[in-house]
């Protein structure tokens, strides 16, 4: 392929090019190299984990039934002492150890990582990806057999010509994003936090409008990131109406969460028993809950998790609630989430909900797999978009020679997960 700047490296030949180390870039990156294979992993900041790490999220959610490696990550996380769980599905934990912990682990298994670079553009030929351009401090033309999409918003399938939706209805409203923070100096006599409890959550929001900050978030957080230690999540913050694809949007929106952040601890400072508070930390990236969902050659919907659906090539186990947060500052003063009159049952991903319909060698992982808009609120969550790595790794492994990503034995990819721990359904 021939670029327009001539000051592009060649950057040579990998069995699998991931783009994005999110938590399901950065998991099958890991089970890849565990099992042989030459993967390179190309992140755009400074740091493995994506909303793990960058985003600053600070809990785990829907890690119910899973095995494999987000297991092993949360196992080792709570033997240092660096993760709790809040109940049976969701722990906290400490952002540096679980960034501490991803370095060795891809260190260990030799993974090949770049930093702070994108993938800029692709050659597609014949339906497959021929080359990526990555652009960073240098500039490499990439070969690879098999490319996975971990960015979160789908860019190298969107780069790809890959079909996908975005948002909800035909404004293609989008969920809000959130600048996540960590504080610390929380009064003990004055705060105790329960992070799923609603009461508490309703709390919060009073007493920031007694300071006269009412938070975008109708129902703002503030706990501690590890039982018994001083540093606390600070979520108050939504933005509203941003787009993953805006860059214009996303660079306002962190600019006026900071601006929301910094008044905001600068208000309960005011408050008896708060003069101790004081922010540590801005994420350095905004969590977007809601990006471009890639088509796959399966459309989850919400009606397969309405009826908790089973399926011979289902892979993740998930039992997160549908949780779609408020689409405007109109919803979130009067109904504070999108109403959805369901509930969700456990339900599976099957493997094809990952593999891209248009481009033959090209896999999804985390939140823009192939699903509707409501579904996608429940998979979207981190133990499953890490659990969606460990399932498109395994499947890549058991492939023949140059297959095509249609040729995944679902079935088999399946009984991998389970050797692995996964708890999948009897079928």
């Amino acid at each position: 392929m021939e670029f327009l700047r001539k000051n592009i490296k060649d950057g040579g030949h990998y069995d699998v090019l991931i783009a994005g180390a999110g938590p399901g870039g950065t998991c099958a990156a890991i089970i890849l190299a565990r099992k042989g294979l030459n993967v390179l992993l190309v992140e755009s900041s400074n740091s493995l984990g994506g909303c793990w790490t960058s985003g600053m999220m600070g809990i785990t959610l829907d890690m119910k039934d899973k095995g494999g490696l987000p297991k092993e990550i949360s196992d080792t996380l709570v033997s240092w002492q660096k993760a709790s769980w809040v109940d049976d599905s969701s722990y906290t934990y400490d952002i540096e150890a679980m960034k501490y912990l991803l370095d060795a682990l891809v260190c260990e298994a030799k993974v090949n990582v770049i930093f702070m670079s994108n993938v800029t553009d692709v050659f597609v030929k014949d339906k497959k990806i021929v080359s990526v351009l990555i652009d960073g401090p240098e500039s490499y033309i990439v070969n690879a057999d098999y490319i996975i999409d971990g960015t979160g918003i789908g860019q190298v399938a969107f780069l790809s010509g890959c079909s996908y939706e975005i948002g909800y209805g035909p404004k293609e409203k989008t969920q809000p994003a959130s600048l996540q923070a960590l504080v610390t100096g929380v009064p003990h006599n004055l705060w105790q936090s329960d992070i799923h409890n609603y009461k508490v959550k309703k709390k919060f929001q009073n007493l920031l409008k007694q300071v006269g900050v009412p938070p975008s978030y109708p129902n703002p957080l503030l706990f501690s990131l590890v039982a018994g230690e001083e540093t606390y999540a600070f979520q108050i913050n939504h933005e509203y109406g941003v787009r993953c694809d805006s860059s214009f949007a996303l660079s306002s929106a962190i600019i006026h969460a900071r601006k929301e952040i910094n008044e905001s601890i600068k208000a309960l400072k005011m408050l008896g028993g708060w003069s101790g508070i004081n922010l540590v930390a801005t994420a350095s990236s905004l969590i977007q809950r809601d990006t471009r969902r890639i088509q796959g050659l399966y459309r989850l919907t919400v009606e397969d998790g309405l009826s908790g659906k089973i399926f011979s090539d289902g892979v993740v186990p998930c039992s997160f609630c549908i949780d779609v947060h408020a689409l405007d500052n109109e919803m979130a003063e009067t109904s504070e989430v999108f109403p959805v009159d369901a509930k969700i049952k456990p339900y599976e991903i099957p493997i094809r909900a990952m593999i891209s319909s248009d481009v033959l060698n090209l896999f999804m992982v985390g939140r823009c797999i192939s699903g509707d808009f409501l579904i996608n609120s429940s998979y979207r969550v981190m133990g499953n978009a890490a659990s969606t790595g460990e399932a498109v790794a395994l499947s890549i492994v058991s492939l023949p020679n140059k297959a095509m990503n249609y040729e995944v034995d679902g079935e088999k990819t399946r009984e991998m997960m389970i050797n692995a721990g996964y708890k999948l359904a009897d079928i």
